[in-house]
């Protein structure tokens, strides 16, 4: 009996999953979708990978966008350097979720001309607390103002504001450039034997 309603759950949760839509949409205030799953995985200060119910869901956290991280290929040689305080809001953003039961509100899906997976933007809620906002307030990224919906504007612009006025985090920079001005130099290391 346990294990029928686990599977039923398991279906329903990858139903709805499923059935957002392909391609990113506007946003909106009220979310598409909610499910609740155990943080897995961080990727950077605004990406993390939840488990709901055994599927494995990549989330970008909705509004807010973090320094970008460097990147290697072991195997290729090639390297791309990442921004000043990205390893800081990767950890930040680890501290608060991995391994934690959160609820995740998804606001939209976004579908990669690269990569087949479907990425989930969504606000993360840890106890209560908006992990987006709290990214923010700490000054581990920037409200990105391009995707957020009208109701959502003011507030995470007054986050970021306040968190830049207090020089917390990445704001302790003189001028630190937001990711979607970033354009790092992929450079080529040789291998390592």
């Amino acid at each position: 009996m346990r294990t029928a309603s686990r599977i039923i759950a398991l279906c329903s949760s990858c139903l709805i999953f499923l059935a957002l839509p392909v391609h990113a949409q506007p946003p909106s205030p009220h979310p598409v979708s909610v499910l609740e799953g155990l943080v897995v995985g961080v990727a950077e200060g605004d990406r993390l990978t939840v488990n709901s119910f055994g599927t494995e869901i990549p989330v970008r956290l909705y509004g807010i966008a973090a320094p970008q991280t460097a990147k290697v290929d072991k195997f290729t040689g090639w390297y791309k350097p990442g921004q000043p305080y990205a390893e800081d809001a990767f950890r930040a953003l680890s501290i608060k979720v991995l391994h934690q039961q959160v609820k995740v509100v998804i606001h939209s899906t976004l579908l990669s001309k690269t990569d087949p997976t479907q990425v989930a933007v969504a606000v993360v809620y840890l106890d209560g607390r908006n992990i987006n906002m709290e990214m923010l307030g700490d000054g581990w990224a920037w409200a990105d103002g391009r995707f957020l919906s009208r109701v959502d504007h003011p507030r995470y612009m007054t986050a970021e504001r306040i968190a830049r006025n207090r020089k917390n985090g990445l704001w302790a920079q003189e001028n630190p450039q937001p990711p979607w001005n970033f354009k790092p130099q992929i450079k080529i290391r040789p291998k390592q034997n």
